[in-house]
């Protein structure tokens, strides 16, 4: 029986998230095959409060660091990518509401039944046709792709573009709505994170009212309508950075499995064509192991400072300057680059075992390659933006 945490202690977060890897590692096939999180999974998620860390305490949440969650994320994303990639995006969604609306709104998501409250959202539209009306805006047409979690929300954010008469962007609003009042398409038919549900969704004349809605832009640079939030250190945490660290855990607790694995099979392992009898006795195999946790250990070490350095301003009620943001998200980028070059290493050191579908090891690799293309956590445009920093220019990332 897991143990349930209490609210009050943030510490127990990550060892209820660690109790759950092994009936998650017994669950992925399923996760796989219903393309959506098991309820056995998603039940255990909602008595641990996992999904809460982030929440305010004041609707039932645990009000957590970023560090903790940042742990938490990894430790579940070790038993499954999709369980992983699920809780990290549902719980910074939690951060991303609680900042960005007002007490009115969020008395509204919050006030009838908090416990089955639960987020799914996109910031960016294919598509969104919207015109201001009286009290609000009225989505003619909506359209919005790789919704994950869409499956199991209840409240959704995404992000509408507001253009001048030109068709020029001026502003990005993001709304929030029940996800009753929107349509799921069930078109994540993919090759891996397959069970995160990260449907398209579309509107059609849906009314979104004024006090729902808030500037995206503003939000970003920590203008914030949570006024009712402010003396609370959380609420004053970095929103795009925090974003784009939720993408880029489960990939840090995915490598972990993956050499975990590794490990786990090595000592009964015969070689060929090695020159020794076990694989585990090669030289090429020491230094394999030796650059895998090298990198493994190397971005484990980039996540957790930008966590740090998120907790740190918040805690200070400074919002992180624009070139230290810009700066963490090179971290995440780079972070994200070394677990590509071990996984790279792994699969050279591990033969061709992992090609037969349902092998451990195929699993996870399909879930990181995944996650690791995710525009946001791109080692090439991160770098390059940090480095146009570096050399007096601006950054090239609309948003930071």
């Amino acid at each position: 029986m897991n143990p349930v945490i209490q609210q009050q202690s943030e510490a127990d977060v990550v060892a209820a998230a660690k109790s759950l890897i092994p009936a998650l590692r017994e669950r992925a096939k399923e996760t796989e095959e219903i393309r959506r999180i098991p309820e056995a999974t998603m039940n255990e998620l909602k008595e641990l409060s996992i999904f809460k860390m982030l929440r305010p305490k004041r609707y039932g949440g645990l009000e957590t660091s970023m560090r903790d969650y940042s742990e938490a994320v990894v430790e579940i994303s070790k038993g499954c990518g999709s369980t992983g990639w699920i809780v990290a995006l549902c719980a910074i969604r939690e951060l991303m509401v609680a900042e960005s609306f007002g007490e009115e709104t969020h008395e509204e998501i919050f006030g009838k039944n908090e416990d089955d409250v639960l987020f799914a959202g996109v910031y960016e539209p294919r598509k969104c046709i919207a015109k201001k009306v009286e009290g609000g805006y009225m989505i003619e047409e909506g359209f919005w792709m790789f919704c994950s979690g869409s499956l199991h929300a209840t409240w959704g954010y995404f992000g509408m573009p507001i253009v001048d008469d030109e068709g020029k962007m001026i502003d990005q609003v993001l709304m929030t709505l029940p996800f009753s009042e929107m349509e799921i398409m069930d078109d994540w038919h993919v090759m891996g994170l397959k069970g995160t549900g990260s449907n398209s969704v579309k509107m059609n004349n849906v009314f979104i009212p004024e006090r729902r809605c808030t500037s995206f832009v503003k939000a970003l640079d920590g203008d914030f309508e949570s006024a009712h939030l402010r003396d609370i250190p959380l609420y004053n945490t970095a929103l795009f950075p925090a974003l784009i660290l939720s993408l880029g855990l489960p990939g840090l607790g995915l490598l972990k499995a993956a050499y975990e694995f590794y490990e786990q099979t090595l000592p009964n392992r015969r070689a060929a064509h090695m020159g020794v009898e076990f694989i585990k006795d090669a030289a090429s195999t020491h230094t394999a192991m030796a650059d895998v946790a090298l990198k493994i250990e190397t971005a484990e070490m980039f996540f957790y400072k930008v966590a740090g350095a998120l907790d740190a301003s918040a805690a200070a009620k400074e919002y992180m300057p624009r070139h230290e943001r810009v700066k963490t998200l090179a971290d995440i980028g780079y972070a994200n680059q070394l677990l590509k070059e071990a996984m790279d290493i792994l699969l050279s050191a591990s033969g061709s075992g992992f090609v037969y579908n349902g092998h451990p090891m195929q699993r996870i690799l399909l879930d990181f390659l995944t996650l690791h293309t995710h525009r946001s956590l791109s080692p090439t445009i991160t770098k390059e933006n940090f480095g146009r920093v570096l050399a007096g220019l601006e950054s090239n990332a609309i948003r930071y």
